[in-house]
């Protein structure tokens, strides 16, 4: 009995000092961005903006960075690449930015950090049918959304579908920084369009 007691407990010792000695990958976080831009002129007064929540599809929106396998269904989830934040909570604030930063005339403000107000003049809200990646694809983001008053009678409602080509792949794996400094720039592109039409809006 007690050469099984220490055989089981010079196991036992054995494996903490593996698992001690063991390493795996560190994460790597990543977030979108606001791309530079020239700003447009616009009207001296500003027109308050409130970005409603942005919906993107369930698949993607999770901490780690999905992307599709080429020429087939398969969704690879990256483990150690992941988004800083996820993208739900990060796109109303990033596509904020990106009106204030196209156009002077905008002041836009994610709906958690402002509410609704009488002083708000349009309220934007976008729902993401597609934020995919392709290995060796397309990266493609597809998004219905409208532009409302305050008092929730809607103006615009378009369908916008953008896409890039997905950045080549390094080291046998895909190239997430490069992946998500071509997805901010569709993002951005999503941005400015809004901002054009709240601007023809009279």
């Amino acid at each position: 009995m007690k050469i099984l007691n220490i055989t089981l407990i010079f196991g036992a010792l054995m494996l903490t000092a593996c698992g001690f000695n063991s390493t795996s990958d560190p994460s790597r976080f990543y977030a979108l961005n606001t791309p530079e831009v020239q700003q447009v002129r616009g009207p001296i007064k500003s027109i308050n903006v409130i970005v409603e929540n942005v919906s993107v599809p369930q698949s993607v929106d999770r901490p780690q960075i999905v992307v599709k396998q080429a020429d087939s269904n398969m969704l690879v989830v990256s483990e150690f690449d992941r988004w800083i934040e996820e993208l739900s909570s990060a796109l109303p604030v990033i596509i904020s930015e990106n009106m204030n930063m196209y156009a002077k005339n905008i002041n836009a403000r994610p709906k958690r950090f402002a509410a609704v107000s009488s002083n708000t003049k349009y309220i934007v809200g976008i729902d993401f049918v597609r934020f995919d990646t392709e290995a060796d694809g397309k990266i493609t983001l597809s998004a219905w959304w409208t532009v409302s008053n305050n008092h929730g009678d809607i103006l615009v409602q378009k369908k916008t579908t953008q896409t890039a080509d997905t950045p080549d792949e390094k080291s046998g794996r895909p190239d997430y920084d490069a992946i998500v400094a071509a997805q901010s720039k569709l993002v951005a592109k999503l941005s400015y369009k809004i901002v054009d039409v709240i601007s023809e809006l009279k």
